[in-house]
């Protein structure tokens, strides 16, 4: 026997509108509906109950519930080196702290035009996309800017002396390499306990992974070349300037975390041990002496023993997190992380494009301006890892400049939803705002059709029951 659907109870019926809206934040209130009829066919709920029970959530305006939902707020700070860094390769652009969950930006100091280019940047630390893998290792890219070679390693490039794993354009991006792409404690030929660690990046495209090992090699290599200076600055640029958040806390955004928390949790602590096997052996490991070789033969003195606070900062789990979570909010599929392009923030309706263009490219000179920034797909063959800032639009003084950190052209609910999953926060930017608004005059449109409808079947069941009667009277 079929029971007829009957109203829920507010305690059954409430949770489960919570979590729904929640699932489905872009679906407005008849979809809703249709989803919930779907789900739970024994019950019975008006358009109008939902709606209600919708609005009594509360959500605040980034589309959460603020007291249940928090998001994830990334530490951050300033960098003295990026405020230098901004003064000379972008002399029309200064950092900003804006505080609160925004942390800080960077804005125009004066009028930028469409078109124009507003700085280009090398990256700080060199990481490449999976999907160059290939070329990679089969020696058709160069290692450190990733020129597409015309033939695998030709006549003047410049293999790795100690590994066959990096060639390079030139001596130029080879003396570059070490400090930024081929690190020597990262190079298989002179440090071979970081073969299983390049094994397992290439294994499971751990990006994140590169950019955390190379940062820590990067450190640890000026710390005992004893350029306290340039060690500093790392340290300063790394643990003060650039927004971080542990790896795990971002991976708890996902809906699906408690299915794989463990296996995470696993997966981190082997690539945790594999960095330590490379940059930061143990007395009694294997690799330990090759790698104080390698450290005294560059410094020409014993290495300086690491102290608790520099092993604690550097190579504890905690940190190791940290680092891979840095990586995840500030790397750019161009080639890795850089440094003043780290610190733009998100916006759906972005003014900045952050391109990566042929050699062959010319920046506009001023009698050019304003013009239409290039479409990568047409300029030309395939460029190195150097970013172009360009302006998507004119840029006026004190405005922010923004970037897109996913694509702008999805569904608002999709953005959002990639957004807080990603980097931990419900955009609430003037597109979503317009988007959400156009979405809930299409509900409001939808119910009052509906009710029309509704009300001019009733009135015709009116007219065909006083028609029918009187017919019935008429025969009589």
């Amino acid at each position: 026997m079929t029971l007829d659907p009957s109203p829920p109870s507010d305690e059954l019926f409430l949770p489960f509108v919570t979590t729904v809206r929640r699932d489905h934040p872009s679906l407005g209130i008849p979809k809703l509906l249709a989803l919930l009829k779907t789900q739970q066919p024994e019950w019975s709920v008006s358009e109008k109950r939902l709606r209600k029970a919708v609005q009594s959530l509360t959500l605040d305006e980034q589309g959460r519930e603020s007291m249940d939902e928090p998001g994830l707020v990334a530490t951050t700070g300033l960098d003295p080196s990026i405020t230098s860094l901004a003064a000379s390769t972008a002399p029309k652009v200064k950092v900003r702290m804006f505080g609160g969950e925004k942390g800080k930006g960077l804005v125009a100091r004066e009028r930028i035009h469409k078109g124009e280019v507003v700085w280009q940047e090398e990256p700080w630390i060199v990481t490449s996309s999976p999907q160059l893998y290939s070329a990679l290792l089969g020696k058709q890219m160069c290692s450190h800017c990733f020129f597409l070679f015309s033939r695998p390693s030709p006549p003047m490039s410049a293999p790795c002396p100690h590994c066959d794993q990096a060639v390079f354009c030139n001596r130029l991006c080879a003396s570059k390499a070490s400090s930024s792409s081929h690190p020597d404690l990262l190079c298989p030929g002179l440090n071979p306990a970081a073969q299983p660690l390049w094994k397992l990046i290439r294994d499971t495209n751990g990006r994140y992974l590169e950019t955390a090992a190379k940062i820590v090699a990067k450190w640890r290599w000026e710390r005992e070349l004893g350029d306290k200076g340039k060690a500093k600055e790392i340290e300063q640029r790394v643990w003060n300037g650039m927004a971080r958040v542990s790896m795990e806390e971002r991976e708890k955004e996902k809906k699906e975390w408690k299915l794989f928390a463990e296996l995470k949790r696993g997966e981190w602590k082997h690539a945790h041990s594999l960095l330590l096997q490379a940059l930061n052996p143990s007395e009694g490991d294997k690799s330990y002496k090759v790698v104080q070789k390698l450290l005294t033969k560059a410094s020409k003195r014993s290495p300086i023993p690491l102290s608790e606070g520099e092993i604690q900062r550097w190579f504890s789990m905690d940190s190791f997190l940290e680092l891979l979570g840095l990586a995840a909010l500030n790397s750019e599929d161009s080639g890795g992380l850089y440094a003043l392009h780290a610190h733009l923030n998100h916006a759906c309706e972005p003014n900045i494009a952050a391109l990566n263009l042929s050699k062959a490219f010319v920046p506009p000179s001023s009698s050019e301006l304003p013009c239409e920034v290039p479409d990568p797909s047409q300029s030309g063959p395939r460029g190195t890892n150097k970013l172009t800032l360009l302006a998507r639009r004119t840029i006026n003084p004190g405005e922010e400049l923004t970037i897109p950190y996913v694509n702008f052209n999805m569904p608002r609910g999709d953005r959002r939803q990639m957004l807080r999953e990603s980097y931990g926060f419900w955009c609430d930017c003037p597109k979503c705002k317009r988007e959400e608004g156009k979405e809930r005059e299409g509900d409001d449109l939808a119910t009052s059709s509906k009710e029309s409808t509704r009300e001019m079947i009733d009135k015709m069941k009116s007219m065909q029951m006083f028609q029918g009667t009187g017919e019935k009277v008429d025969a009589r």
